[in-house]
């Protein structure tokens, strides 16, 4: 069985691709190819990396997707698309979710088997031109004065810990609010959608750490935790106090770093009247000296500080140290991905709502190859793929050569 082969049973038997698509919500009347299609174009599109609605139009007609979901113009993508109810395709986002847990594939935790979540925006879009009802404004000076840019900013919330960020939900901002408002928003309807038991825990950035996100997640019963920074000097100037008086929980030395880590379990937070757990880490990192003409190895003194919500009192520092250090990941490994391999950011066809669904498409389109690539295609060789960039050629050549799909999701 070919690669594309693999890739298109994969997605039918263990995500269900075909009640998926019975989930999509068509407004348009009478439409000459169906939403389906359309999305099905867009989806495989994305796996196989290709940049613009322009290029699918030409897979579509003379090429790999042309068996697969029937010729397109990039208009009709794009119409298509616009057309297409947001909230039908984030109902079958979830849908996803709820198949990878099912199936098993969030049980490799390594935070005592709690599912940890974390939320960050990622500006996908700006123009000083193109707009839409939906976009952000902002004042930029520029060579030839001030000018108006417009923009989009959405939010994503994944979980961590896994082989790979696994994203589960995606918030577009809107004018006039910030993206804790924007994030309490998308995590309200993930609970209603996966319920409070699918998610628990979220650890964000310093913006995050406010009493307003901390009470939204208790009342959607999620463990917040967020870094801690200036922008909360009262907890910090507590937390110092604490330090000062106590010993480090953990002592670690390698040959890179030099570890002292403390734990304080009870810090008041005068702004928002309550205790909350404390992770504070000094560290000695062996690294190289960039204004150096030799570049010489030295060691360079940094800190991470973390504070979480008292609910969290049952883990152990070590692992409640790691659930902070993995809020890096959604920008280390799945926005730098998104952008550099996913065309995250390619300008492409600007209706407001088809941009959000472009979005999610490649983002499901994410989830789903890499858990076919992790799960599925490097779990059972040998020999393993040294990445899932090769994988993605050598699905698009299998592609090319196998133009007839061997599962047809489409009626």
């Amino acid at each position: 069985m070919s690669r594309i082969d693999l890739f298109e049973n994969y997605s039918g038997k263990v995500f269900k691709m075909r009640y998926f698509l019975s989930l999509l919500q068509d407004e348009r009347k009478d439409p000459d190819i169906g939403i389906q299609n359309i999305f099905m174009a867009y989806y495989f599109g994305s796996a196989l990396r290709l940049k613009a609605t322009s290029e699918i139009e030409e897979e579509t007609i003379n090429g790999t997707l042309n068996e697969r979901v029937g010729a397109m113009s990039d208009d009709a993508i794009g119409y298509g698309l616009n057309h297409l109810k947001v909230e039908s395709l984030q109902q079958g986002w979830y849908m996803l979710a709820k198949r990878a847990k099912r199936n098993g594939m969030l049980r490799d935790s390594p935070f005592h088997d709690c599912i940890v979540g974390v939320f960050d925006a990622i500006e996908t879009y700006s123009s000083y031109t193109r707009t839409c009802r939906r976009c952000l404004q902002r004042k930029v000076e520029t060579k030839k004065g001030e000018k108006i840019q417009y923009y989009h900013r959405a939010v994503v919330l994944s979980l961590v810990g896994y082989d790979f960020p696994i994203p589960i939900g995606i918030e577009m901002m809107k004018r006039g609010e910030d993206e804790v408002s924007c994030a309490l928003r998308l995590l309200k309807r993930m609970v209603a959608n996966l319920g409070a038991r699918f998610l628990d825990i979220v650890i964000c950035d310093a913006m995050y750490c406010t009493p307003r996100f901390f009470s939204g997640c208790k009342k959607l019963g999620i463990f917040p935790g967020a870094v801690l920074k200036k922008n909360q000097e009262n907890l910090l100037d507590s937390a110092r106090s604490q330090k000062k008086v106590t010993k480090p929980v953990i002592k670690d030395e390698s040959d890179t770093e030099k570890l002292k880590l403390w734990d304080m379990g009870e810090v008041f937070w005068d702004t928002a009247n309550r205790d909350v757990r404390v992770i504070w880490a000094d560290r000695e990192v062996w690294e190289k000296d960039e204004t150096s003409k030799d570049g010489d190895f030295h060691w360079v003194k940094k800190k991470r500080l973390f504070a979480f919500s008292k609910g969290m009192d049952t883990l152990p520092s070590d692992v409640v140290y790691s659930i902070g250090v993995h809020r890096w990941d959604i920008d280390a490994k799945l926005f730098m991905d998104m952008v550099k391999h996913w065309h995250l950011k390619h300008k492409t066809l600007h209706f407001e709502n088809a941009y959000e669904n472009m979005l999610s498409i490649r983002l499901i389109a994410y989830f789903v190859f890499m858990f076919f690539f992790f799960k599925h295609i490097n779990s059972r060789r040998k020999e393993k793929i040294k990445s899932y960039i090769q994988m993605a050629r050598m699905l698009y050549r299998s592609a090319c050569i196998n133009r007839k799909p061997q599962l047809i999701f489409l009626e």
